[in-house]
C-alpha cells in the first residue's frame, strides 16, 4: 500500500514537471483550437448538414489527436531537453486545420448552387408549360368562335358564287366578303364534311353569324328566285349626296338611310382609322365613296351597299399610294380633301397636276397666300351643305369656303378618282400661284403674279 502511494506520488510529480514544461502560449493555443472545433460542430448542427457535422467531428478528433501527439512530443522534448519542436507541431496543426476548412467550403457552395439550379429549371419549365397551355386554349377558343359564328355580325349578305368555283375559290370569296375570318379552317371543315365539289353556283344569302355547318348547307342549296340587279355609274367628282340620290333612283336603297349608314362606317377596314373626326365636317365619309360602276341588288340592305363601296375604296387605294403619302408627310384625309378640290377644278390629268402645284404653292406660303380661293368649295357650301344641314352653322360654312377659310376645307367636297389623287401625290413643279380656265373651251391659264392673273382672266373671257 505504501509502495503504491509512493509510486503515485512520483507520477504526480513527474506529471507536474511535464505540465510545467509546456509553454502557456501553447496551452492557450490548444484551448482556442478546441473552442474553434466546438463552434464548427455547432454551426454544422444549425445547418442540419450531416456531412459538415461529421467533418467537424473528425476535425475535432484530429485536432485532439494532434494535441496529444504534441503533448507527447513536448514530454519527450522535456525529458531529452527542450528543442523548439512544440512550435513546429503547432504550426502543422494550424496548416492542417486551414486545409480542411478550404476543402469543406467549396463543397457546401457547390451543393447550394446545384439546388438553386434545380429550382430555376423547374420554374422555367412550369412557365413554358403554362404559356403553351394558355396559347393552346386561346387558339382553340378563337377557332371555336369562328366555327360557331360567335360574336359576329348578323348582317345578311347576298353572295354570287361563280360557275366552276372550287372550295378554295369560295373560301377566298367568303373571306373577302367578311363572312368568314379563316380560309384554312373553312377548307379543312369542308373537306372533313365531304362537301368539296357539292357547292352550287348562283346567288346565296349568307351571314357572318352562321356557323360553318349552316354556311356549307346553304351553299349546297338550289338557287331559286334570282334577284333583280341594277348597275349604277358614279362619275369622278360626285358628291355623297348625289350618289345617294342615284341609289334611290335605281331602287337599290333609300338615300337618307344610305347616307346615315355610310357615314357611320364601322365595317372593319383599316382606312376607317384614318378618317378625321371634326365638328366642322359636314359628311364624315365624303371623299371615301370611290367613283366606279357598281352592280347592286334591287331593294338591298343599305349596309350591304355601303360595305361593298368601302371594300372597293380599300382595294383601289393601294399600299404604294400610302407609301407616297408617307413620303410627302401627308395624311389620307389631307390627300383626299385636296384631291377633291383638284377633281372639281380640272378635267384632265395634265391640268390636275398643274392645279395641284398651284394649291401646294399657296399652302406652302400661307403668309402671302392664306386662301386657296377655289370656286368649287363655295359651290359645295351653297349647293350641298346649306340645303341639307339640320342646324345652320356659319362656322362650318366659312371653314369649307376657301374664299373665307384659310387652308384646306375640314374635309373633301366630293369623291375624287385616281387621277386626282395621283395629281396630289405627284404634282407638277411650278412657281404658279394663280390659275383660271375658259368655261367654254376648258383651256387653263396659269400665272405667278396677280397682274398676270388679271390679264389671264381677260383672255379666258371671265371679265
Amino acid at each position: 500500500m505504501e509502495q503504491k502511494e509512493l509510486e503515485r506520488s512520483e507520477n504526480d510529480v513527474l506529471l507536474d514537471d511535464i505540465l510545467n514544461s509546456v509553454p502557456e502560449e501553447e496551452i492557450s493555443e490548444t484551448e482556442a483550437e478546441e473552442t474553434a472545433a466546438a463552434e464548427a460542430i455547432a454551426a454544422a448542427a444549425d445547418e442540419n448538414n450531416e456531412e459538415a457535422k461529421e467533418t467537424a467531428l473528425e476535425e475535432a478528433d484530429t485536432e485532439s489527436d494532434g494535441e496529444e501527439e504534441s503533448s507527447d512530443s513536448d514530454v519527450e522534448s522535456s525529458t531529452e531537453g527542450e528543442s523548439g519542436g512544440s512550435d513546429d507541431s503547432g504550426d502543422y496543426d494550424d496548416d492542417y486545420e486551414d486545409d480542411e476548412d478550404e476543402e469543406d467550403t467549396p463543397k457546401k457552395r457547390k451543393k447550394k448552387k446545384r439546388g438553386h439550379g434545380h429550382i430555376i429549371f423547374g420554374l422555367l419549365l412550369s412557365v413554358v408549360i403554362i404559356s403553351v397551355s394558355i396559347l393552346a386554349a386561346v387558339l382553340i377558343l378563337k377557332c371555336s368562335k369562328e366555327f360557331l359564328g360567335i360574336g359576329k355580325s348578323d348582317i345578311e349578305l347576298v353572295i354570287e358564287i361563280p360557275m366552276n368555283s372550287s372550295t378554295a375559290d369560295i373560301a377566298e370569296q367568303l373571306y373577302s366578303e367578311g363572312i368568314i375570318s379563316n380560309v384554312d379552317l373553312f377548307r379543312l371543315f369542308s373537306k372533313f364534311k365531304g362537301a368539296d365539289g357539292t357547292y352550287i353556283a348562283g346567288t346565296h344569302t349568307l351571314s357572318p353569324k352562321m356557323d360553318y355547318n349552316t354556311l356549307i348547307e346553304t351553299l349546297q342549296e338550289e338557287v331559286e328566285n334570282q334577284r333583280e340587279t341594277a348597275d349604277v355609274v358614279f362619275p369622278e367628282g360626285i358628291t355623297l349626296f348625289e350618289a345617294a340620290q342615284k341609289l334611290e333612283e335605281k331602287n337599290v336603297c333609300d338615300a337618307k338611310e344610305f347616307i346615315k349608314v355610310f357615314n357611320a362606317g364601322g365595317f372593319g377596314f383599316d382606312f376607317e382609322e384614318e378618317v378625321r373626326i371634326s365638328s366642322l365636317k359636314f359628311y364624315k365619309m365624303e371623299g371615301y365613296f370611290f367613283p366606279d360602276t357598281y352592280q347592286f341588288y334591287v331593294e338591298e340592305d343599305p349596309r350591304v351597299v355601303a360595305k361593298k363601296i368601302y371594300r372597293n375604296f380599300d382595294a383601289r387605294v393601294t399600299p404604294d399610294l400610302y407609301g407616297r403619302m408617307r413620303d410627302l408627310d401627308m395624311e389620307l384625309e389631307e390627300v383626299l380633301t385636296l384631291a377633291s378640290v383638284v377633281q372639281a377644278e380640272a378635267a384632265n390629268t395634265r391640268d390636275m397636276k398643274m392645279v395641284a402645284s398651284v394649291f401646294f404653292n399657296r399652302l406652302n406660303n400661307p403668309d402671302e397666300y392664306p386662301l386657296l380661293q377655289s370656286d368649287p368649295t363655295t359651290n359645295y357650301v351653297e349647293n350641298i351643305i346649306k340645303p341639307n344641314i339640320e342646324f345652320k352653322s356659319e362656322t362650318m360654312f366659312k371653314a369649307y369656303d376657301t374664299y373665307q377659310g384659310a387652308g384646306l376645307p375640314p374635309g373633301p367636297i366630293c369623291n375624287p378618282g385616281l387621277d386626282a389623287i395621283n395629281a396630289v401625290l405627284y404634282p407638277a413643279e411650278t412657281d404658279y400661284y394663280y390659275f383660271c380656265s375658259n368655261l367654254e373651251t376648258g383651256e387653263f391659264y396659269y400665272a405667278e403674279t396677280l397682274d398676270e392673273h388679271n390679264q389671264n382672266l381677260v383672255e379666258a373671257g371671265l371679265v
